[in-house]
């Protein structure tokens, strides 16, 4: 019998949330450089693309602290990985990332979960 292979699980993960979920984005807001000549810090936002499908939390898990309702849960490709404050837009939709869990499974990311709020 052959060993399990997590890296077959991730690129399963990834095959189907290309065929069930949608193409998205996730924005970040990065700090620039400081320029002595302007004295500014000209930042500017990063655009990842990835794939994601967006489902509802279980009531039984909003419980009006940590997770609010309206907040939706979005699992995400392993290959870019969110933080907490990115934006993540979605079939048009722009939502704030709340919090952000990565499902890995011996050390290797197979998708992400995020916590967001639109």
């Amino acid at each position: 019998m052959s060993a399990f292979s997590y890296a077959t699980m991730a690129a399963t993960a990834s095959r189907l949330l290309k065929r069930f979920g949608a193409k998205a984005s996730i924005s970040r807001i990065v700090d620039g450089s400081y320029d002595p000549a302007t004295g500014n810090n000209p930042g500017g936002t990063q655009v990842f693309p990835t794939v994601a499908a967006i489902i509802d939390y279980e009531d039984r898990l909003v419980d009006g602290t940590m997770i609010l309702r309206g907040d939706l849960r979005a699992l995400m490709d392993p290959r870019v990985q969110p933080i907490q404050g990115d934006r993540l837009t979605w079939k048009g939709k722009s939502f704030a990332v709340i919090s952000v869990k990565a499902v890995s499974p011996a050390g290797l990311v197979v998708l992400y979960d995020a916590q967001v709020r639109g």
